[in-house]
C-alpha cells in the first residue's frame, strides 16, 4: 500500500499499470482538479480556464445535490474531460475489486443519463489502490490516473508555496493535481492556476484535457 506523499518513483515501482504522465507532444501539460464540484470553486475556476482557453480534466465525485449534475453539465459542456474520483471521498485500500467496480459503474450510469460523456478514468482517493485493483479495472476498460506532480493545496500553504512547489522540476508530459472540492476556499485554487497557467504560458507550455 503506498500512500499519496510516497515519493513519485516508489509509486510507479509500485503500481506500474497506473498512468502517472501523459504524451508531452506540442509541449503539452495536464491540468486536473479532484474532489469537485463544488458550488463555490468550480464556477469561478471554470470561467478562468474558460478565459484562458484551456481545458483541463475534472475527477467528479458522486454527490445527489441538484446543483451538482448542473455543475457536471457546465464542466463537460466547455470542453473539459469528466473523469472518476468515486462515489465517496475514501481510501481505496478496504475495498474489495467488485465493490469499488460497482460503485464507480453506478457513478459513470448517473453521468450517463445526465448525458455527461465520462472519460475511461479514475483517479483514487489520497492515490490509495492496491496493485490488483489497477488491473482489475484495466481489464474492465478503466484506467488508473495518478500524478506526476502534486503542489498539495490541501495542506494550509500560502500560493506562493504551492506555485514553487509546482514549478519545481515541471516539464511537458506533467499531469498535475489541483482541488476544487468542498474542503477547500476558492480564492487560492483560482490564485494559484491563474499564476500557474501564466508560468506556463512563459515558458512555452499548453494545457490540455486528458485523452484516454
Amino acid at each position: 500500500m503506498v500512500p499519496w506523499k510516497y515519493p513519485g518513483i516508489l509509486m510507479r515501482i509500485a503500481l506500474p499499470g497506473a498512468i502517472f504522465r501523459a504524451d508531452a507532444g506540442n509541449n503539452q501539460l495536464y491540468l486536473t482538479f479532484d474532489d469537485g464540484p463544488d458550488p463555490e470553486v468550480t464556477p469561478p475556476l471554470l470561467d478562468l480556464l474558460r478565459d484562458y482557453g484551456v481545458t483541463a480534466t475534472f475527477f467528479v465525485v458522486a454527490n445527489q445535490a441538484d446543483w451538482w449534475l448542473e455543475l457536471v453539465r457546465r464542466t463537460a459542456a466547455e470542453g473539459h474531460a469528466i473523469g472518476l474520483h468515486g462515489l465517496k471521498h475514501r481510501s481505496g485500500y478496504g475495498l474489495s475489486n467488485r465493490k469499488l467496480w460497482r460503485e464507480l459503474s453506478d457513478l459513470r450510469e448517473a453521468l450517463k443519463q445526465a448525458d455527461v460523456s465520462v472519460l475511461p478514468a479514475y483517479r483514487p482517493p489520497f492515490g490509495h489502490i492496491r496493485p490488483d485493483t489497477v488491473g482489475y479495472l484495466r481489464k474492465r476498460g478503466v484506467s488508473t490516473i495518478l500524478w506526476s506532480n502534486i503542489p498539495g493545496d490541501f495542506r494550509p500553504l500560502n500560493t506562493d508555496q504551492l506555485h514553487r512547489k509546482a514549478m519545481r522540476g515541471a516539464r511537458p508530459g506533467d499531469i498535475l493535481v489541483l482541488h476544487d472540492g468542498t474542503r477547500l476556499r476558492p480564492a487560492p485554487v483560482l490564485e494559484l492556476t491563474k499564476r500557474l497557467l501564466d508560468s506556463f504560458h512563459a515558458a512555452g507550455w499548453y494545457c490540455s484535457r486528458l485523452s484516454i
